[in-house]
């Protein structure tokens, strides 16, 4: 495999990466809302019941679109790593969820010692999976 075919698949791991946190957090951030507001996902009654529902359903239906175009970039990666090497990348989205979470108020997330902990593991984790990627010792 060519030098610019690997950094290619390895720029659409990144965006897959970047676009399921993003969707992730999207997503929690609409159904934050609509639990909030007390909003029962069931047919809206009224126009003021739909309005309502509006803001809420944009985020989740934000985080699906960005669920879609995570997948398309995933499998153009597949076609230029192999998944043993691929894969383990994906945990990356965990740290960056974590972050995004913590850094939007409105999730309430806090920082704790155990998490920063769980989320250097992963980073180092994924370093290793890296290292051995194309043709380093094992």
């Amino acid at each position: 495999m060519s030098q610019k075919s690997r950094y290619t698949g390895m720029v659409f791991i990144g965006i897959s990466i970047v676009l399921s946190s993003v969707a992730q957090l999207s997503m929690k951030a609409g159904m934050l809302v609509l639990s909030i507001e007390g909003i029962v996902l069931s047919m809206p009654q009224t126009v003021e019941e739909l309005g309502l529902l509006i803001p809420p359903f944009t985020w989740v239906f934000g985080g699906l679109i960005c669920y879609s175009v995570s997948v398309l970039c995933w499998i153009r990666a597949l076609a230029q790593h192999d998944l043993s090497l691929a894969y383990p990348m994906l945990s990356l989205s965990y740290v960056l969820v974590y972050f995004g979470a913590v850094a939007w108020p409105m999730l309430h997330e806090t920082v704790s010692l155990t998490r920063i902990a769980g989320i250097v593991l992963i980073c180092a984790g994924v370093l290793v999976v890296a290292r051995t990627g194309y043709g380093h010792a094992e």
